[in-house]
């Protein structure tokens, strides 16, 4: 089977049809790029190939995380092919993913989250009220970092304080945000089509990122910090409040509810830590 030939009708699927970024496309080729190394793999030969380069990178000292990562864009071609009807010999079997336990996503109660927002703007860095902007949306909505950075002015419904957001695989769904946010932006620039723009041009989650970085490095801030804590301190808070999980799951856009069931073990933790640092009798037994 060549390679070759079929790498760019998959890359067009992926970016038309699964409408992933060019760099979640790029991510998944140099998965398949390891896989074919050789230049043709006859279909006979395929399984025994999955087989063995499976085999291999159980052994190498590699994360589960991306060994399952690399078995599953291995997985997602050959299903491609098969379903082009290119290939019919595959056995998915092999295909089995080792088990991986879901680190719990670091959240941070809201009386620190108030605190870290407050030294934000003591940061001398430029253009720093739009980065925490972003920061306080992702916070009071659950949005992802790049359904935040993608946010037109035409997203935002003023008459019910709602956000219309698209997610992953372009799927649509209504966040809700208070008011008072709403009117804080209201003073942006709106000659731009994105709510989130320096130079005229949108800004990146990378830029994001650097910017807590920096705040941390400068000790502005005393946690090192990225966009997606205040996501899922979004969550926990939620659940700490009592928010039904199904709520909570429309609200961030899991397709599945087993996704957003790892927050109740971060909100379990964070109870946990709390009752071991306030308790009247701590220490005291």
């Amino acid at each position: 089977m060549k390679y070759e030939k079929y790498k760019d009708l998959y890359t067009q699927f992926l970016i038309s049809e699964k409408n992933l970024s060019r760099n979640s496309v790029n991510n998944y080729l140099i998965d398949l790029d390891q896989f074919f190394f050789t230049d043709d793999t006859k279909v006979s030969d395929l399984n025994a190939k999955i087989k063995l380069y499976i085999t291999n990178l159980r052994k190498k000292n590699l994360k589960i995380s991306s060994i399952n990562r690399k078995i599953s864009s291995l997985k997602n071609f050959l299903k491609f092919l098969h379903t082009e009807k290119i290939i019919d010999q595959i056995d998915f079997k092999e295909f089995e993913s080792l088990s991986n336990l879901k680190k719990i996503p670091k959240a941070i109660p809201k009386v620190q989250m108030e605190q870290i927002f407050i030294n934000l703007y003591n940061s001398k860095l430029a253009n720093k009220e739009l980065y925490i902007s972003v920061l306080k949306l992702i916070y009071l909505s659950g949005l992802r970092i790049s359904e935040a950075l993608n946010l037109k002015w035409s997203d935002i419904n003023y008459q019910d304080n709602s956000i219309y957001v698209y997610g992953k695989g372009s799927k649509e769904r209504k966040v809700y945000i208070i008011k008072d946010f709403l009117d804080y932006l209201k003073n942006f620039d709106k000659k731009n089509r994105f709510l989130f723009m320096l130079n005229n041009k949108k800004i990146s989650a990378r830029s994001v990122n650097k910017f807590l970085e920096k705040c941390y490095s400068d000790s502005i801030i005393n946690y090192k910090l990225s966009s997606h804590v205040f996501r899922h301190s979004f969550a926990t808070t939620m659940l700490e409040n009592n928010a039904d999980i199904r709520h909570i799951q429309k609200l961030l856009g899991h397709s599945s509810i087993s996704t957003t069931e790892i927050y109740t073990k971060v909100a379990k933790s964070m109870k946990k830590r709390i009752l071991d640092s306030y308790h009247p009798l701590k220490n005291k037994l």
